[in-house]
């Protein structure tokens, strides 16, 4: 994860920003979801260290569906419940899992030259951006809660696990 420690401040920042400007919370409980992100930071605590998770669960100043509902109504993303999704390995896609921690972003799907990527993270420009540099296609994106992430994130890290003993066995 500290390899991803200055995409995880920039998109932070970003996603704080864009959570202000669009009205969704406020300047103050945005300094306030910064002071406790920047602690997690400062502890190396990189799992933990969002500003989304922050404001939604440690400040309450968010609501998700708020912020769902925005990303419908005014960004036009889809939505998906990765719960529902068949997840795989992200070895296939040369993805490292601590990227999708870090970013909240996971590419659940690929057809042809196409990934399907689902994020928490769709309104900061950093996380689009980083993704869309390294994969090498075409990207769909999608919304999706903070849950159904950790889940599925979860669900992918013990897919590796078993991926890897599995190798060792050998």
């Amino acid at each position: 994860m500290q390899e991803h420690r200055a995409l995880i401040l920039r998109s932070n920042r970003f996603l704080g920003s864009a959570l202000v400007e669009r009205g969704l919370v406020s300047v103050d409980d945005l300094e306030a979801a910064n002071e406790k992100f920047m602690e997690a930071i400062q502890a190396s605590e990189l799992k933990r260290a969002s500003i989304l998770s922050t404001l939604l669960f440690e400040t309450k100043s968010l609501k998700e569906e708020s912020l769902i509902e925005h990303l419908v109504d005014e960004e036009g993303l889809g939505l998906i419940d990765l719960s529902y999704i068949d997840l795989r390995s992200l070895r296939p896609y040369h993805v490292d899992l601590s990227l999708c921690w870090a970013s909240s972003t996971i590419p659940f799907d690929k057809v042809e030259d196409t990934y399907m990527v689902a994020t928490c993270y769709w309104l900061s420009a950093p996380v689009v951006k980083h993704w869309e540099d390294i994969l090498d296609g075409r990207v769909i994106w999608y919304g999706t809660s903070t849950n159904s992430m950790t889940r599925a994130l979860e669900r992918i890290e013990e897919i590796h696990e078993a991926e890897d003993a599995a190798a060792a066995e050998e």
